[in-house]
């Protein structure tokens, strides 16, 4: 039996209609852009519903429009511009725009299967008993824990981690000096879910800097790329965990730690276990069926987010009612996201268009323009963008647009792809107006700015400097 919804609780009629109706489109988007591109080669009528998609992904924009941000307004607008450029001056360009509007699309289908698995997660108690058993360490060995727990849990609750953890250290914190013992450096554990988080965006595939990378660059293989981009960040994750509890002060005397709750290991097995079936799911349905992994995780998120009340039976009946309630809960709570990415896709592709009309490529392959000086500038450049406070969402897309399916993709595919996910993290890392900036100043009480050029600085221009070193080597060899 469904309960009666509190008044407070209930939408105006309009709001309820329009949400509906984002529902619904949400699910032809979903439905016609992964069925066009499973069945491109076999399924008549295929290329139909691939366009279906497209339209289907602009008017969902229009409907959301008065509820996004102010940004994804003016991008949205920036690509209706851009598009009637391209067609006026550059005509030769329209294919790549059409291209590039597919790509928006699928980068919007993918949002809202992302989504979908969110809602679940939100709630889960299985992974906030996992991520509680971090803490059940001493002081330098808490920090490793969490830096590194916090990485693989966040491929799931992603920027939510970093405020669970934050408040799972303030409870600790506060248990122990009621009880008479010394107090947990909580803004160390704040810090180290912060940089779990940011090295997780370097390699997840369901995340959204790799969705850029892998559909941007089309002599990259997806998997090879996923385990090279895995491996590198392992060893670096694991360095810096070592730093980082390196430097934390080991208090005198006797140093007890706190026990982990009852099921904390099983909770944390069985996390792991779900985030490495999702990921094996995805470079399954990417090998199996042929298409990109931004298509495979969209088949796989909303079957992971359909059978993740099996894994944890206390979520059964929580939540929003009904398979396409929550699809239009998933839709409207990603509809910034969405806007902003279909555009960013239109409008990079607009940028790259008149970058080749320019000569851009021709100075590349020529030797005039260094293939090395412009993947490492992609490194510094992403970056400083998103340092000045300018969504580097745009310059991401942009970058990976021009010099993806150019010489310097055709010929470095894996070391260009590096650094454009470095890059993505460093961004994150380095923005203030950055989402995880903003949760970590929260909850340590300070600015963004303050998280960013003082207390995650050293972080940041360190992993800057690893990266470099990185991709350095991997393009020597690529």
């Amino acid at each position: 039996m469904t309960m009666p919804i509190p008044p407070r609780f209930r939408l105006p009629f309009g709001a309820q209609t329009t949400m509906a109706a984002a529902g619904v489109l949400a699910l032809v988007l979903l439905f016609s852009l992964v069925a066009g591109r499973i069945g491109g080669a076999w399924l008549p009528g295929a290329g139909g519903l691939l366009a279906l998609s497209a339209i289907t992904a602009i008017v969902l924009a229009l409907v959301r429009l008065p509820r996004v941000s102010r940004i994804a307004q003016v991008f949205l607008a920036g690509a209706f511009l851009a598009t009637l450029t391209v067609a006026v001056f550059l005509p030769k360009a329209l294919p790549a725009m059409q291209a590039a509007l597919m790509q928006g699309t699928a980068f919007s289908a993918f949002l809202t299967a992302l989504g979908l698995i969110r809602a679940p997660v939100r709630r889960s108690q299985l992974i906030a008993r996992a991520a509680e058993g971090l803490f059940a360490h001493s002081a330098r060995a808490r920090v490793f824990a969490v830096s590194l727990g916090a990485q693989g849990i966040s491929v799931l609750f992603n920027i939510g981690t970093i405020g669970m953890m934050s408040d799972i250290a303030r409870n600790h914190d506060a248990a122990r000096k009621a009880a008479g013992k010394r107090g947990i450096d909580t803004g160390a554990m704040t810090l180290a879910a912060l940089r779990g988080t940011l090295l997780m965006t370097v390699w997840s595939p369901i995340g959204l800097g790799f969705a850029i990378v892998t559909s941007a660059i089309p002599t990259l293989d997806p998997v090879r790329f996923f385990g090279l981009a895995f491996g590198i960040v392992a060893v670096l994750s694991l360095a810096a965990a070592l730093l980082d509890a390196a430097a934390t002060a080991v208090p005198q005397g006797p140093r007890p730690h706190d026990p982990a709750p009852a099921g904390a290991g099983r909770a944390l097995a069985l996390v792991l276990a779900a985030i490495a079936g999702l990921i094996a799911l995805t470079l399954a349905a990417h090998r199996l069926l042929d298409v990109s992994f931004l298509i495979a995780a969209c088949l796989v998120l909303p079957l992971l987010a359909a059978l993740w009340p099996r894994l944890e039976p206390g979520l059964r009946g929580a939540g929003p009612d009904g398979a396409l309630t929550r699809l239009s809960a998933a839709s409207e709570g990603m509809a910034t996201e969405s806007t902003i990415f279909l555009a960013a896709a239109v409008i990079g592709a607009a940028v790259a268009a008149a970058a080749q009309a320019a000569g851009i490529d021709a100075l590349i392959a020529g030797g005039r323009l260094p293939a090395l000086a412009v993947i490492l500038a992609c490194l510094v450049v992403i970056p400083a963008v998103g340092a000045v406070m300018i969504p580097h969402t745009i310059v991401m897309i942009m970058a990976a647009s021009l010099f993806g399916a150019g010489p310097v993709g055709a010929d470095h595919p894996y070391a260009l792809g590096l650094a454009l996910l470095f890059a993505w993290a460093l961004a994150i890392a380095a923005s203030p107006i950055s989402a995880m900036s903003i949760i970590t100043g929260r909850e340590l009480g300070v600015t963004p700015q303050r998280v960013t050029f003082a207390l995650n600085l050293r972080f940041t221009l360190g992993l800057m400097a690893a990266a470099a070193l990185v991709v350095g080597l991997v393009y020597s060899f690529d």
